[in-house]
């Protein structure tokens, strides 16, 4: 089996239009789990769904039903589908001094 991380983009609307509100949550998951043990070749009993992904869920896919960016990472035939922005604040996060230093320059230009 292959081993790395791809990142992938799942439109829950399409699933979750036709579905009870009580249910969606539980439905988005299971779809989500469904399009990621798809894209990685593995069963749908292998694929783990991160806690982070799991609360944004829960918080706020069920309710909105944009699409989904995930990061699955795939180890010995087995795959962790967690939340994409994780990854992307924690590079915001790493840039900000960066931005933060331009922000004082500018001002130190003005005066």
């Amino acid at each position: 089996m292959a081993t790395g991380r791809i990142l992938l983009t799942i439109n829950i609307r399409r699933y979750l239009v036709g579905q009870p509100r009580t249910k969606r949550a539980r439905k988005a998951a299971l779809y989500i789990r469904e399009r990621v043990a798809h894209y990685t070749k593995t069963k749908i009993e292998d694929v783990k769904i991160s806690q982070e992904l799991n609360n944004l869920i829960l918080k706020r896919y069920s309710k909105s039903m944009s699409p989904v960016r995930i990061n699955a990472k795939i180890e010995n035939g087995k795959a962790t589908a967690e939340p994409f922005a994780k990854d992307a604040s924690m590079a915001a996060d790493q840039a900000k001094p960066a931005t933060d230093a331009a922000k004082k320059g500018l001002a130190e230009k003005k005066k």
